[in-house]
């Protein structure tokens, strides 16, 4: 499998060994794209690029529609070419941050040509998407003819000189890159794409099995943090010994495992009154870079046994340069760009202790400082530390289930797709789980409000006998509509579109 080439008329063996390793080469880098931290939370591009890529041998009769049939499945009366150009737009954009990043030594560029504009041989442009080795000669001022057969000699002995130095750059930066880690007793390794382990380290006092209990996985990050091409790696560290009395550790080691710095989160709070300030970190995320901001890391850490919750943000070398605090728990962070403006948005979800109900908090990641103003109980309020600027801050209705076993219900981890955020709301805290779910438009107006069906199982077992017996009705379905909302709004509630 190969793109069209450009410049290969006079250097037909390159082309031919181009055509060779394209097929496996280019694979590998569109694997190695979709599986990077750029797009970790873009599923609508990962899967537009995947339709690309597929396509690749046709692409020049690839026609929107059948994209749109590919990313639409369910819209495709609603969606047109428009739809189509502003996703590939956003694609195009999201690559050149990619190779701007994480991806910056990447061998091979995977671009999208502006198909309004002339091909570099001057015909139409008709491809959609174009894969070249970096430095390839399409990126280069065009080669003139040879004149002699020596010279065509020369040029493929320098071509394949090239293709074997690409592959072998391709290979050891493969071999050397870390991908993804796992726990051996109380030594944690870290491998490199093809399993092949990398380096070690061993932690005496252990790993704490209820921090680890879906293994390392969820607590370890592999990133470009410095974007040089170098992958660094994140551990959240909680040891065996004496779990309780002391903090998680965000440690930063080099792709060749060396340790390169350690933070801890929390601090001494009056509102702890003496009780030791160790912090338990619950959520890791990597902001993308912008032009005007490297990559910046976000964290969140609850203090364990009590309320206090920090949001900190640190820069590539680990050291805090803002924090939000919360009275409650947000033990979810996802990291998405809700207004469209080219930046990502802080979304934290948990527990509002204040209200005992479960909450939403989104945070623009430039203006965190502060603290969240708890009205409904003052007690909780968290000091000397301002007034937090939230850009929403939304709780959700508790069932009369949840107010019945529970003190609260709790907010789970929030999805950002085609400009929609899902989430669901756990109001049964003990297995096994029943959840309200909830959809939301990207100006937070409420689409759907919904029961899955072990909710509605576990209401119908409990209120089956007794003066409280009845049924899930329709009134109390739609009070899951009332979702409350103490910042960002212009009403008490949010807007319901719910029909």
């Amino acid at each position: 499998m190969y793109l069209k080439d450009q410049g290969c008329i006079s250097m037909r063996r390159w082309c031919r060994v181009r055509r060779v390793m394209d097929s496996t080469a280019i694979g590998d880098q569109i694997d190695r794209i979709l599986r990077s931290q750029s797009f970790a939370n873009k599923s609508q591009l990962r899967k537009l690029l995947e339709v690309l890529f597929t396509n690749m041998d046709s692409q020049t009769t690839l026609k929107p529609d059948r994209v749109i049939k590919e990313l639409w499945p369910n819209e495709t009366k609603t969606k047109g070419s428009a739809d189509v150009a502003t996703e590939m737009n956003r694609l195009r954009h999201a690559l050149e941050s990619y190779y701007n990043g994480e991806g910056k030594s990447d061998p091979i560029i995977v671009s999208l040509p502006n198909r309004s504009l002339p091909a570099p041989d001057g015909m139409p442009e008709k491809r959609w998407i174009v894969a070249n080795p970096r430095g390839d000669i399409e990126h280069r001022p065009p080669v003139p003819p040879a004149k002699s057969r020596g010279g065509l000699k020369i040029a493929a002995m320098i071509a394949a000189l090239g293709v074997l130095a690409y592959i072998s750059i391709r290979m050891l930066a493969a071999d050397g890159r870390p991908q993804s880690g796992r726990l051996d007793g109380a030594t944690l390794r870290i491998m490199n794409a093809e399993g092949k382990e990398l380096w070690s380290k061993g932690f005496p006092d252990g790993f704490w099995p209820e921090f680890y209990d879906q293994g390392v996985a969820p607590r370890i990050r592999f990133v470009d943090l410095d974007g040089e091409g170098h992958t660094s790696v994140l551990l959240l560290y909680h040891p065996a010994v004496s779990p309780r009395s002391r903090s998680t550790t965000l440690i930063c080691y080099s792709d060749r495992g060396k340790e390169k710095w350690r933070w801890t989160p929390g601090r001494e709070l009056p509102e702890l009154e003496g009780t030791p300030a160790t912090f338990r970190t619950v959520a890791l995320a990597v902001l993308e870079a912008t032009p005007k901001k490297a990559r910046r890391i976000v964290v969140s850490s609850i203090h364990d046994p009590w309320w206090p919750n920090q949001i900190a943000i640190l820069d590539s070398n680990g050291k805090t340069i803002a924090e939000y605090w919360h009275s409650g728990h947000l033990d979810h962070l996802t990291l998405a760009d809700l207004d469209g403006d080219g930046r990502e948005e802080i979304v934290a979800t948990g527990i509002s202790n204040g209200y005992h109900q479960a909450t939403l908090v989104v945070l623009d990641p430039y203006r965190v400082f502060g603290a969240s103003t708890e009205a409904a109980r003052p007690e909780l309020q968290i000091h000397g530390m301002g007034v937090a600027e939230e850009r929403l801050r939304l709780l959700f209705p508790r069932s009369d289930l949840n107010k019945t076993l529970s003190v609260y219900n709790a907010g789970q981890e929030a999805a950002i797709e085609h400009g929609r955020m899902r989430l669901s709301v756990a109001e049964c805290l003990q297995p096994p789980s029943c959840l309200m779910w909830y959809e939301f438009d990207k100006h937070f107006d409420l689409l759907t409000a919904y029961a899955d069906e072990q909710f509605r199982t576990a209401h119908a077992q409990f209120y089956a006998h007794g003066e409280d017996a009845h049924q899930f009705s329709p009134e109390e379905q739609a009070e899951f509509q009332k979702i409350r909302c103490l910042v960002g709004c212009k009403s008490e509630f949010v807007l319901s579109q719910v029909h």
